[in-house]
């Protein structure tokens, strides 16, 4: 009888996702661990007999048939999880942004996972508890400034997981997601797009600085990825984990302040009005 559980995870040669398969594999699941890169988890594969490496690239649905081959072989055709946790991040305001850039970032937060889920589905199924895992984000109904694309697409990721989650409740899948507050992670290092004809340029120095707040706050990936797997291994999980710093308090906020007084305590706390103070210091010095 077999009695071994198997657990792919995407996105695991640093921060959330290497906590997660660091977690499962600590708690005896075989872990198939994806990098774009299979040699950035070779570390993660010396130190534990029970994470395998695959390679796999988001952009390319003939990389992700491949895996399933390769993870149906492995694993006798089935897989216990699937946690999408992969992802991508585009820092930019809304008047700034590049469409073509948006449409990447979709393409792995979003499209990515739609096809993650329509292909692994047989071998769930064929587990005794197959679950998929969404590793969304608070973001989805918290406006984090100078992000929009990003919030929209874990946005549009949570409402795919609802309606994925009523549909495969029939063939006895669950889906969970992971409504992630603060963690420490390297996906904020890529600079904010700010070119030189952009009304913010002058602060650009003060909005990377918010924008690096919530991560300087943030929880340990390792912290994260116990509480989160603990809850996960249970027989009976909620549909939504809310994880992460903030996470539990933005949740509350959201869900009881009307939507002015949340506007008004977010502009404040990402130092909107000090943004406020200085364009107009600068349009006054520019004579405009």
């Amino acid at each position: 009888m077999q009695t071994t559980s198997f657990a792919l995870i995407t996105g695991c040669s640093s921060g959330i996702g290497q906590g997660l398969a660091i977690e499962f594999a600590a708690r005896g699941v075989t872990v198939l661990a994806t990098a774009r890169r299979v040699e950035s988890l070779s570390e993660l594969t010396r130190e534990y007999d029970n994470i395998e490496a695959f390679a796999l690239d988001l952009d390319n649905l003939e990389s992700i048939e491949k895996l399933y081959d390769a993870v149906s072989k492995r694993t006798g055709g089935r897989l216990d999880y699937l946690v999408n946790n992969a992802g991508t991040h585009y820092a930019s305001t809304a008047m700034d942004l590049e469409i073509e850039e948006v449409i990447k970032l979709f393409g792995v937060n979003l499209f990515a996972v739609m096809r993650l889920c329509q292909v692994f589905v047989p071998l769930l199924r064929c587990s005794p508890r197959g679950r998929i895992v969404q590793i969304g984000s608070v973001t989805r109904d918290i406006p984090v400034v100078w992000q929009g694309p990003y919030n929209a697409s874990k946005a549009a990721l949570s409402q795919y997981t609802k309606t994925l989650r009523l549909e495969l409740k029939p063939l006895g899948i669950d889906v969970i997601e992971i409504v992630t507050g603060y963690v420490q992670s390297n996906i904020l290092h890529h600079g904010l797009h700010a070119p030189e004809t952009s009304l913010y340029l002058p602060i650009k120095k003060i909005m990377e600085d918010i924008k690096y707040q919530g991560n300087a706050n943030g929880m340990s990936p390792g912290a994260y990825a116990t509480n989160v797997v603990t809850k996960l291994m249970r027989p009976q999980v909620s549909p939504e984990i809310w994880e992460g710093a903030m996470a539990r308090l933005l949740r509350l906020l959201a869900a009881i302040l009307p939507l002015r007084l949340l506007d008004w305590i977010l502009y404040r706390n990402f130092k909107l009005d000090i943004v406020k103070a200085q364009l107009e210091d600068e349009n006054r010095n520019n004579g405009a």
